[in-house]
């Protein structure tokens, strides 16, 4: 069941999955992102890999694909351009059209892909300026439409009164592709709803694969008896007590569970539409 959600004619399809397997990507040139130290501590390394996790699954790659690692000031990992990432930013490349507001810059792949699907200009608004610093003057080098990057917090803008519209709005400022995540992406969703032109879309970095992560705990847990679903939940409380709360709505909501695939999808549609307050 596909359920599009609109807020004055502009339209976030929650179907639309971007981790979809293509090697299109492969045909779309894309600058690298310089290795070495760079501003405030973070630094890029050049990584061949021979075999990547793709979508769950692991491939050789001969030869060896030339990715980039970014590292925080910390030597934290916060990014990298492997073959998964490319082609996810490729996929919702494909969904961009227009003018475009991005959350992050990341290492510049998403600019890149959706330049050559048709985009004709890109807003940035990135956090971080050592991140600036490292992606911004790669992609000014090498995008042939206008790029304008402002340093500040996605999340605040989008909660801010509307002073411009878009036809394209990609967000993927969360840093793993875990279902807690989402009823705060939801939040960040109705708010870039408002800041689109009619007609204009919002897509959401690995959405899909987040609501279908939690479909699949929803079928685990109901696969449990109604009078040990509660004791199921607390013993995973101490690993994940973010993903407790999440499903314990799913508890109270169900007893005895008749038709499995109709429970599945009040639980598709409850985690679409749960969204933090403001």
């Amino acid at each position: 069941m596909v359920v599009r959600y609109k807020w004055a004619g502009t339209v976030f399809d929650p179907e639309f999955n971007d981790a979809r397997w293509n090697d299109e990507w492969l045909a779309v040139p894309i600058a690298p992102i310089p290795s070495g130290e760079h501003p405030d501590g973070f630094r890029v390394e050049r990584q061949p890999l021979e075999v990547a996790e793709i979508f769950g699954r692991h491939y050789r790659m001969e030869p060896p694909f030339d990715c980039r690692l970014l590292y925080d000031g910390d030597g934290l990992l916060w990014m990298s351009d492997t073959p998964q990432e490319r082609m996810m930013m490729y996929n919702n490349a494909q969904r961009t059209r227009g003018h475009v507001l991005i959350g992050g810059l990341g290492l510049g792949l998403y600019p890149q892909y959706a330049a050559a699907a048709g985009a004709t200009g890109f807003t940035v608004i990135e956090e971080s300026p050592a991140v600036q610093a490292i992606t911004g003057p790669v992609l000014e080098s090498v995008l042939d439409v206008p790029l304008m990057v402002y340093t500040g917090d996605v999340s605040v803008e989008l909660a801010g009164p509307v002073t411009q519209r878009y036809d394209t709005i990609f967000l993927d400022i969360w840093e793993t592709l875990d279902p807690v995540h989402l009823p705060w992406i939801n939040r960040l969703r109705n708010h870039a709803l408002r800041h689109l032109v009619p007609g204009g879309e919002v897509l959401l970095w690995g959405y899909f694969w987040m609501v279908s992560l939690f479909v699949d705990a929803c079928h685990q847990l109901l696969a449990v008896k109604p009078g040990q679903r509660a004791a199921w939940l607390a013993e995973g409380a101490a690993s994940s007590p973010h993903a407790v709360a999440l499903l314990t709505p799913v508890v109270q909501h169900f007893d005895d569970v008749d038709d499995m695939e109709e429970a599945l999808e009040w639980c598709r549609r409850h985690i679409v539409n749960l969204a933090l307050p403001d």
